[in-house]
């Protein structure tokens, strides 16, 4: 799979079980409800389907989508 914002986002989507219109660039995961198990579960998935692998250590819970998928894009 190619390294895309769709694709993050369709990981994101899948991941977390929210439609992915609901992943606003501004959002972020505490505000969408994405809970720890859920952020792991996308952070070992993008690694899986993108190659990209992300410290999780790196994550802020108050980043946005936006955030999140730049940092992926930098990463990738």
């Amino acid at each position: 799979m190619t390294v895309s914002t769709e694709a993050i986002l369709g990981i994101i989507a899948e991941e977390s079980g929210l439609d992915p219109a609901a992943l606003r660039p501004d959002a972020t995961f505490e505000q969408l409800d994405i809970g720890s198990l859920d952020v792991a579960s996308t952070l070992f998935a993008i690694e899986d389907k993108l190659g990209v692998v992300i410290d999780p250590d790196k994550l802020d819970r108050n980043a946005t989508i936006s955030d999140f998928v730049g940092l992926v894009m930098r990463l990738a």
